[in-house]
């Protein structure tokens, strides 16, 4: 009897202690997958079917807090453990970049430590328009190419200073990782077998999405098998900056980070599950871009970036 009440009291203790880690509020820097663009988008081929891929962003199905009962969000995962947790993706925005454009993540960075309540947990799911928005692999290709890991890290960095200067003490920052836009031409000629109404390739030249991994011919001089070839190393190279730059700050060998805010990246190498090296099939892809998660798709972003996050 003695034994049974010493173990429950060290289970209370061990969730007590694990309940205390967790945090009151998470934030997230964003994009179009964060917004749930398209999600439950079904067909393209007729102009009704376009209806639903005009509408845009569907942020009740965001694998990160979306609200719909078929998604199982990163929020909802949290609520399970503790259902006071709060989230917001107000500094999220469709066609952000790590890097480039007017709501890159310094830009989300500073919005989200300037919250009435500033979260002890951010997300920090960029990287896939880094990519997209580019015109060829090799710099002397075009005059728009994809960032240098100098550039990339450098993007990385300068959101992450100002997290870091910023969050509560004790707070965690975390990159799930680069999704691999890579594979999406693939999944999307799959999606487009399913069904007559869904012309992925259709509409990927018809509104220019992510031509570097989805045109299937020449593209600045570099055949589609050059650059995804490109895009293979491009991706995964991202990615393992992420994770020099996570645990150079957590050593603060370079003294960015004296507050001790932990630094966490989700990819560990090519070979070990993380949202960096996850595929989508065609039923996680929508039929509207053929591009973005599906709703199965956002549950399994969530799923995969729950699985490597440290706060469990």
């Amino acid at each position: 009897m003695r034994k049974i009440i010493i173990c429950s009291l060290a289970a209370l203790l061990f969730s007590a202690s694990a309940l205390s880690q967790l945090p009151s509020k998470i934030a997230v820097a964003g994009d179009s997958i964060t917004m749930g663009f398209a999600a439950d988008c079904k067909y393209n081929r007729y102009f009704w079917d376009l209806f639903c891929l005009l509408g845009g962003d569907q942020p009740e199905h965001s694998w990160f807090d979306g609200n719909s009962s078929n998604v199982d969000s990163m929020h909802d995962n949290y609520k399970v453990l503790d259902n006071s947790i709060s989230s917001t993706k107000a500094a999220a925005q469709s066609g952000s970049e790590m890097g480039g454009g007017n709501n890159n993540f310094l830009v989300q960075a500073q919005a989200i430590v300037a919250q009435s309540t500033v979260a002890d947990h951010v997300e920090v799911q960029l990287g896939g328009n880094d990519i997209c928005n580019r015109d060829c692999t090799d710099p002397a290709n075009c005059s728009n190419p994809v960032y240098s890991n100098d550039q990339w890290r450098d993007s990385v960095t300068a959101g992450l200073d100002v997290l870091v200067a910023s969050l509560p003490l004790g707070s965690t920052v975390y990159f799930p990782g680069v999704p691999r836009v890579q594979d999406l031409r693939a999944a999307g000629l799959a999606k487009q077998n399913t069904s007559s109404r869904i012309r992925c390739e259709n509409v990927w030249s018809n509104f220019n999405i992510c031509n570097i991994a989805t045109q299937g011919s020449s593209l600045n001089g570099e055949s589609h098998a050059e650059r995804l070839a490109a895009l293979e190393v491009i991706q995964q190279d991202y990615n393992a900056v992420l994770t020099e730059v996570a645990n150079a700050y957590n050593m603060n060998s370079t003294g960015q980070n004296s507050r001790g805010i932990e630094v966490v990246s989700g990819y560990v190498d090519a070979d070990t599950p993380s949202a960096g090296t996850t595929s989508f099939s065609a039923s996680e892809i929508d039929g509207g871009d053929c591009f973005h998660p599906s709703v199965a798709g956002q549950n399994k972003t969530a799923d995969v970036s729950w699985s490597t996050n440290t706060d469990l």
